[in-house]
C-alpha cells in the first residue's frame, strides 16, 4: 500500500517515507504517526486515539506528543505556524489536510486490496463497511468470539449510537462524535469491557430491544441516548438499561446553550461517562450482595467489599477488608483488590486510634504500590497510591501518581478530588478548589460528596476566607453520611468569624457527634497538613467556639 500527497510518498511495504523518490530518515514513531494521520485524512484524529494507536495506550506527556507532531511536520516540510499538511484542531485533535492518493505496491496488484479495512469511521465519513445492518437480521457475528468471551468475563456495556432527533441531518456528526467520546472514556475503566463502536454502529437508526442487543453482543448493560440540537441550544438525554430484562437503571437529560459546540461534546461525554461508572458499580454491588457467600468470585467479593466500605464506619471497614482479602485469595493478581485494601487502611488512618496510624499508612502505601505493580494502567490503583503518598507528606510523588490517574481516566472524579486534596497541602489552594469543583461536577451524587464540600471548606479556610469556608462546611454537614469532621470545619470557621451564637450551636452539634472532641484531637487529625499556620488558626477557631484544649 502506498499513500501519495504533495511531493511525498508513504510506502507501507517498505516502511518508508520518500520525497521526490528520495528516502527520508525518521523515527519509527514519527512514521507511524504520519501513516495514521494520512490513513484517516477524512476526519479529525483525537489525541487519545493517537496515544492508543502509536503508544499502545501508554501514558505519555503532552510534551512527548507535541514533540512527535512537530517532528512529523518537519519531515513533511510543514510547521506549526503554516500547518499546510498537519492541522491542529482546537480541543479536538489533528487532521491531515493534504489531498491523498492511494496506490498499490506491485505485490498487491490483482489481489483486490480493501482500501477501507484500516480506516476508522469518523464524523465526516460514510460508514460503508458497516451498512449491512439494515439487510442482515442476525448480527451474531458482529463481535468476535474473543471479544464475546472478554465481555462475559468482565462487566460489559454497549454504548448505542446517540440518535440525532434534530430536524437537520447535518447534526449527525455531533451525535456520532458524542457516542465515540463516551465509548472512549468508558473504555479507560479497565474493569469494564466496552464494545467497540464498529460493532454498535450496526444498530444505528434501529429500534432494538436491549435483550436483543445483549444476545448479539454479549453485554450486561446498554447505554442509549439522543441529541436534539437547534440554532441556540442542545438537549442531550441518556439512559442506562440492564440488558437481561430491559429495566432502566438510570436516566438524565442535559439542556445546554450553544457557544462552542465541540466543548459541549467533550464536556457532556465526560459527564455521562463519569456518571455511568459509579452507577454500574452500585448495581454490581447490589447484585453481589444477593449472591450466596460460597458462590462469590473475586469480582463479586470486591464489589461486596465496596458496598461495606462506603458505609464509612469501623464495622463497615472490617467487613470490607475481609471481602477484599478474599478477593485477593481468589485471584492474587487482582490489582483492584490490593488497591481497595490500601484504601481501607487509608480511611482507617483517619478514624482509628492515632497510635495505629503509622502502621496503617505504611501498610496502605505498600499495598498501593503492589496494586500499581500489578496494573500500572488502572486509574483507581494510581489514585490510591497518590492518596497514600499525600498522607505521608510525599506530595511531589503524589502529584505525579494522581496526574497519571487523571491521564488514564479524565472522567475519574475521585482522582480530581485526591489531587485537589494534595494541592491544598502543597500550598496551591486555588488550583485545589478548581479540581474539587471538577470532581463535584463529574460526580454530583458521589458517596464522597460531603468530603468534597468539606475539603473546599478547608481550602477557603486556608485562604482566610472564613465566611465561604463556613458555607461549604454547611453543605458538607447537610449530607446524610457526613462525619463529625465536617461539623469541626463549620465550628472553626464560625469561631474565627466571631458569630458566637452560630459557633456555639455548631460546637454543641460537634460534641454531640464526637463527645470527647477537643483541640488536641483536632491537631492530631490534621497529621497530613504541612501548614502549621493553618493548624494554629483552625485550633484557635475551635477554641473561640468553646471547644476545650483537652
Amino acid at each position: 500500500m502506498k499513500y501519495q500527497f504533495a511531493e511525498f510518498e508513504v510506502d507501507l511495504s517498505q516502511q518508508e517515507l520518500r520525497r521526490r523518490g528520495e528516502s527520508i530518515h525518521i523515527e519509527p514513531q514519527v512514521f507511524d504517526l504520519i501513516v495514521h494521520l494520512v490513513r484517516n485524512h477524512d476526519r479529525i484524529v483525537s489525541k487519545d486515539e493517537l496515544v492508543d494507536t502509536i503508544w499502545r495506550g501508554r501514558v505519555i506527556s503532552e510534551a512527548a506528543l507535541s514533540s512527535r507532531i512537530n517532528a512529523a511536520r518537519r519531515a513533511l516540510g510543514d510547521n506549526g505556524n503554516d500547518q499546510l499538511l498537519i492541522r491542529t484542531v482546537h480541543k479536538r485533535g489533528f487532521r491531515f489536510v493534504g489531498p491523498v492518493q492511494i496506490g498499490e505496491t506491485p505485490e498487491q496488484v490483482g489481489k483486490g486490496t480493501q482500501l477501507n479495512q484500516d480506516k476508522s469511521v469518523g464524523p465526516g465519513s460514510v460508514p460503508i463497511t458497516v451498512s449491512v445492518a439494515a439487510e442482515v437480521p442476525n448480527l451474531d457475528n458482529v463481535v468476535s468470539e474473543t471479544v464475546r468471551a472478554e465481555a462475559v468475563a468482565k462487566l460489559s456495556i454497549a454504548v448505542m449510537p446517540f440518535d440525532n432527533i434534530s430536524d437537520d441531518p447535518e447534526n449527525d456528526y455531533f451525535s456520532y462524535g458524542l457516542t465515540e467520546d463516551v465509548i472512549r472514556l468508558l473504555a479507560r475503566n479497565r474493569w469494564l469491557s466496552v464494545i467497540s463502536r464498529h460493532s454498535t454502529i450496526a444498530f444505528r437508526g434501529r429500534t432494538t430491544d436491549a435483550r436483543e442487543i445483549s444476545q448479539q453482543l454479549g453485554v450486561k448493560y446498554v447505554l442509549r441516548g439522543s441529541v436534539r440540537k437547534n440554532r441556540d441550544a442542545v438537549r442531550i438525554t441518556a439512559e442506562l438499561v440492564r440488558a437481561a430484562d430491559g429495566q432502566q437503571l438510570w436516566s438524565d437529560k442535559y439542556d445546554l446553550q450553544l457557544e462552542y459546540i465541540f466543548d459541549i461534546q467533550d464536556e457532556m461525554a465526560r459527564q455521562i461517562a463519569a456518571t455511568i461508572e459509579p452507577e454500574l458499580s452500585k448495581v454490581e454491588q447490589q447484585l453481589a450482595a444477593r449472591k450466596a457467600p460460597e458462590s462469590l468470585s473475586a469480582w463479586d467479593c470486591y464489589q461486596r467489599g465496596l458496598w461495606h466500605f462506603w458505609r464509612f464506619t469501623t464495622p463497615g471497614f472490617d467487613s470490607a477488608e475481609s471481602y477484599f482479602k478474599r478477593a485477593i485469595a481468589e485471584d492474587p493478581h487482582f490489582a483492584r483488590g490490593h488497591g481497595a485494601l490500601s484504601y481501607v487502611n487509608l480511611q482507617r488512618a483517619f478514624l482509628d486510634d492515632p497510635n495505629d496510624r503509622p502502621a496503617r499508612l505504611e501498610t496502605a502505601l505498600r499495598q498501593a504500590r503492589e496494586a500499581v505493580a500489578l496494573d500500572d494502567l488502572d486509574c483507581f490503583c494510581q489514585c490510591v497510591l497518590g492518596r497514600a503518598l499525600c498522607l505521608t507528606h510525599q506530595n511531589d510523588e503524589a502529584l505525579a501518581a494522581l496526574d497519571v490517574a487523571l491521564e488514564l481516566n479524565p472522567s475519574f472524579a475521585q482522582a480530581y478530588f485526591a489531587q485537589g486534596f494534595n494541592l491544598l497541602w502543597y500550598g496551591r489552594e486555588t488550583e485545589a478548589e478548581t479540581l474539587i469543583d471538577r470532581a463535584t461536577v463529574l460526580s454530583p451524587r458521589d458517596n464522597h460528596l460531603w468530603s468534597f464540600h468539606h475539603v473546599r471548606a478547608w481550602t477557603h479556610f486556608s485562604l482566610s476566607e472564613y465566611d465561604i469556608a463556613a458555607e461549604f462546611a454547611r453543605r458538607a454537614t447537610r449530607q446524610s453520611n457526613a462525619t463529625y469532621q465536617a461539623f469541626a470545619a463549620l465550628t472553626a470557621s464560625l469561631g474565627i468569624l466571631g458569630d458566637k451564637t452560630e459557633a456555639k450551636a455548631a460546637a454543641a452539634e460537634l460534641l454531640r457527634r464526637k463527645p470527647n472532641y477537643n483541640t488536641e484531637i483536632a491537631r492530631n487529625e490534621l497529621f497530613f497538613c504541612n501548614d502549621t499556620d493553618f493548624i494554629d488558626r483552625f485550633l484557635e477557631g475551635l477554641r473561640l467556639a468553646g471547644i476545650s484544649k483537652s
